[in-house]
């Protein structure tokens, strides 16, 4: 390529790659608010700039960090959000054709912010039960991750933070168990009323 190709395909991908960035973080928005029929047309619009920018990638691959990569992990982030929310499963790399794999670690380490935010939600609806199972894969998730090797960069920058995430998730469900016993202990203290006992104002 000479000077003038590449200054192009660098502005290309550059501003394609912002938006369509900004587009995964809008299927976030969307998954959270529970609204998947956008979040799939935000998620297909980056798919769509990704292919289009993809020959230029493949042409000049030094191109492919920075703007493209940011899209794709984020991409990724949403599309195993998306997943978890509708099959209640994560998401694996090879399912993401699109997404290399270090973009895909990426995602999935910042799913797990998401995924605390989302048990946020449950917890306020006293949701114990998805409160857990947010607990468990994040749990599982960190066994994985511990397997791996990984140096300094923004992948162990991101998952020195999963640790954080965790005890997050044991906090909250620590706090709603004991939410749960205080209630129970509150029915419990209260006194029933005898059966077809007056408790109206008694006629003098």
């Amino acid at each position: 390529m000479n000077m003038v190709v590449i200054t192009t395909c660098v502005y290309a991908v550059w501003f394609s790659g912002a938006d369509a960035q900004k587009s995964a973080k809008q299927a976030i928005y969307s998954l959270h608010r529970g609204d998947f029929a956008r979040a799939g047309q935000q998620l297909k619009s980056v798919e769509r700039v990704a292919q289009e920018l993809l020959p230029i990638i493949q042409k000049e691959p030094t191109l492919r960090p920075g703007s493209y990569s940011n899209a794709l992990e984020e991409y990724a982030e949403a599309m195993v959000f998306k997943v978890f929310l509708q099959e209640n499963r994560i998401l694996k790399a090879s399912e993401l054709s699109l997404v290399q794999v270090e973009e895909y670690l990426g995602g999935v380490l910042d799913f797990t912010g998401e995924l605390n935010r989302h048990a946020v939600a449950c917890a306020t609806r006293r949701d114990s039960a998805a409160v857990a199972r947010c607990r468990d894969i994040v749990d599982a998730l960190m066994g994985q991750f511990l397997q791996f090797d990984l140096r300094n960069g923004a992948l162990r920058k991101k998952f020195d933070s999963l640790k954080y995430t965790l005890k997050k998730l044991e906090n909250m469900l620590y706090e709603l168990s004991l939410a749960e016993a205080t209630g129970m202990k509150s029915r419990d203290a209260e006194p029933d009323d005898p059966e077809g006992m007056d408790t109206g104002n008694a006629a003098d």
